[in-house]
């Protein structure tokens, strides 16, 4: 990660591994502190870039996670509470419940979480910074095509 060297943000620890076909980059350290500050755009546009290059070297290559000091532990724990959540009421009104936009590491997050559930699929809508995950109840319209989506 020589971006985040050339950045100048101060000292940092990187680590690498690897879940399913994506690539993970832990990054700890005072850069990793003032990636995170804000909304976490920095490590958004971080991750958008490492993304952009690994593609354009090899089409085929996993897809990029960058995961700022644990950042991602705390975050996910939030995602999985406003996933059960909107299951539970997409369950109660059996219609699909649209989450609020979010990036695509969020997305992600809440499909995982929400795959391992009996009965309810997931998809995304929207276009770019608009994108949405729609919660799909079974017997809601769009069911079969979250199901699809989702496989």
């Amino acid at each position: 990660m020589g971006a985040v060297e050339r950045m100048k943000l101060g000292s940092f620890e990187i680590s690498e591994s690897s879940e399913g076909d994506f690539l993970i980059y832990q990054l700890s350290g005072a850069a990793a502190d003032t990636l995170q500050a804000g909304d976490g755009r920095g490590t958004d546009a971080l991750q958008l870039i490492a993304n952009q290059v690994a593609m354009r070297q090899d089409e085929d290559s996993p897809r990029i996670v960058v995961d700022v000091e644990g950042a991602g532990d705390e975050r996910e724990e939030t995602l999985g509470r406003l996933a059960d959540r909107a299951v539970k009421r997409a369950r109660e009104t059996g219609r699909s419940i649209a989450l609020d936009p979010m990036n695509g590491r969020d997305r992600r997050t809440i499909h995982i979480t929400i795959r391992e559930i009996e009965n309810v699929a997931t998809m995304s809508i929207g276009e770019g910074r608009y994108r949405q995950v729609l919660v799909v109840p079974e017997g809601a319209p769009e069911y079969d095509e979250a199901v699809e989506e989702s496989a």
